[in-house]
């Protein structure tokens, strides 16, 4: 897909060329209208290569890299400790910023990020991903359009291999904003107020932590109350012993066909590092930069493309359900049940970030607001998943008092 006449180009700054980066790194280089001109990472090696690649200045520092006049829009990739710090260093710089989930770890800091936006004027899209799958949006839009009447409940449950996976020693630390709450909620969290309506009045839930080697939380289920009447169930199990994608076609969260051996190879690639620190020494490896670097092939284009599939989710409303499908969604109604295909996108589109960066390049081109997965809907989505720790911490109903509805499609 060629650059629009006259359109000029988004320059990209990458804070952080970790893992994540190796699969973001792809997209935002296919993109048409947006050039990476920087990266920042303490690594000598990964800003090595990074140049090498890209042609790009480079940055040991995130701070640096914020300064830089060659630079539009920064990508947050770092650990989640240092989401708030980076994103109010680009914001005071006057940089737009796309922050990975989570927005930051207190509501004091999504605050401050919030304030810092307005007050300097730029944009913040905290990225949940697989909320903006097509065939999630187009969920939305049917429930939202007031079609199938007001919506009553969703549901929505993910049974993964997350807890197994290779993690390095700060993933390991609850202290630190780890462990799958923090990590994987927002992505479900932000689908059920999506679809919801957006205001979430309270939260009750209830995680685990059942293995003494892995010490952060391995599943969670919560009950979501919104301000119009509408409720939500969200249960995530990275356990790695049920898998979700056996029940949607082994279509994975990437929208690819996947084994279903896979829980058990995570498990048994554990049990084999003789001591922890080879386990770290292996995520270390996995970094841009590093041996076992993978450089996007996951996501390069090849195969056949499926929607983006966070386990199952299915919408009641007064006069319908809907559910994804891997070819888009199912409506369910008195008459009828009618499928409905949503494309998955071709070319650049079938990568797993583009949505994020149509949104942004699309209100900062036109200078115009994101009205969805902006700070205030991050903080919203934030908000909700210190709500779930807090209630299993705490065994109580929590409050919730940052929100903000549903903000349309204005963005896309």
């Amino acid at each position: 897909m060629a650059q629009a006449e006259n359109q000029r180009l988004m320059r990209v700054g990458i804070i952080g060329l970790g893992v994540a980066s190796t699969v973001l790194l792809p997209e935002v280089a296919s993109h048409p209208n947006v050039r990476i001109t920087a990266g920042a990472d303490p690594r000598t090696v990964a800003r090595e290569r990074f140049a090498a690649e890209f042609g790009a200045e480079t940055h040991a520092a995130a701070e640096d890299l914020c300064k830089s006049p060659n630079v539009d829009a920064v990508y947050i990739l770092t650990p989640n400790r240092l989401h708030a710090q980076h994103a109010l260093a680009a914001i005071e710089h006057g940089k737009q910023v796309l922050a990975d989930k989570p927005m930051a770890l207190t509501l004091e800091d999504c605050d401050a990020i919030v304030a810092a936006a307005e007050r300097r004027g730029v944009r913040v899209l905290v990225g949940h991903t697989q909320s903006l799958d097509p065939a999630i949006l187009k969920m939305a839009d049917i429930i939202h359009s007031g079609r199938l009447g007001r919506p009553l409940m969703v549901n929505t449950w993910f049974y993964s291999d997350w807890f197994y996976r290779p993690r390095d020693r700060h993933e390991l630390d609850s202290s630190q904003g780890e462990g799958l709450v923090m990590r994987q909620g927002p992505i479900q969290v932000d689908i059920a107020r999506m679809l919801a309506g957006g205001v979430t009045r309270s939260v009750r839930a209830s995680t685990t932590a059942i293995d003494p080697s892995r010490p952060i939380e391995g599943s969670y289920t919560a009950f979501l109350e919104f301000e119009n009447g509408a409720s939500a169930t969200l249960i995530y199990s990275g356990y790695a012993h049920f898998d979700s994608t056996e029940l949607t076609g082994n279509i994975g969260l990437r929208g690819r066909k996947q084994s279903l051996s896979t829980h058990l190879n995570s498990r048994r690639q554990i049990e084999g590092f003789a001591r922890r620190d080879d386990e770290y020494a292996h995520k270390e490896a996995t970094r841009y930069g590093s041996l076992r670097a993978n450089s996007g092939g996951l996501l390069s284009g090849e195969g056949e493309r499926y929607h983006a599939y966070f386990g199952i989710t299915l919408v009641n409303c007064e006069r319908g359900d809907l559910r994804q499908t891997p070819e888009g969604i199912k409506l369910y109604t008195d008459d009828a049940q009618t499928a409905i295909a949503v494309p998955a996108g071709t070319a650049y589109e079938r990568r797993y970030t583009s949505w994020e960066l149509d949104a942004m390049y699309g209100a900062w081109s036109q200078d115009r607001p994101l009205t969805l997965h902006n700070a205030a809907w991050g903080r919203g989505t934030t908000e909700v998943c210190l709500g779930i720790l807090a209630s299993s911490l705490e065994h109580r109903d929590v409050a919730l008092t940052r929100q903000t509805p549903f903000g349309g499609f204005g963005m896309l």
